[in-house]
């Protein structure tokens, strides 16, 4: 996976040519350890390979996007709605990836 530079209203990195800044989230969810423990666990729903719930019913946003071409990074954001969000093994690759770590099994 690679990573690219991309420039939020808050952020000074100049972004690669083209890049949009649209994001979204979803849940991981979590529940009591089923060992009786108190202490939380990935609730299977999280990793049964379908692609996570979306935090909300919303679109993506683009709403912190400096590129200043609002017609191309609004079909960006058009794009991503359309695409699939990640499995809970897909993130646990991109948090490895962008926390500078090795998954090996």
């Amino acid at each position: 996976m690679t990573t690219a530079t991309y420039r939020r209203l808050d952020d000074l990195a100049t972004p690669a040519p083209g890049a949009h800044y649209i994001e979204s989230g979803v849940k991981v969810y979590l529940m009591r350890d089923p060992e009786g423990l108190d202490r939380w666990v990935i609730d299977p729903s999280t990793i049964d390979g379908h692609a996570l719930d979306a935090i909300n019913d919303d679109m993506p946003i683009n709403e912190e996007c400096c590129c200043e071409d609002e017609l191309n990074c609004d079909r960006a954001l058009s794009r991503m709605a359309a695409a699939f969000l990640p499995t809970g093994e897909q993130v646990m690759f991109m948090l490895a990836d962008a926390l500078g770590y090795t998954i090996t099994r």
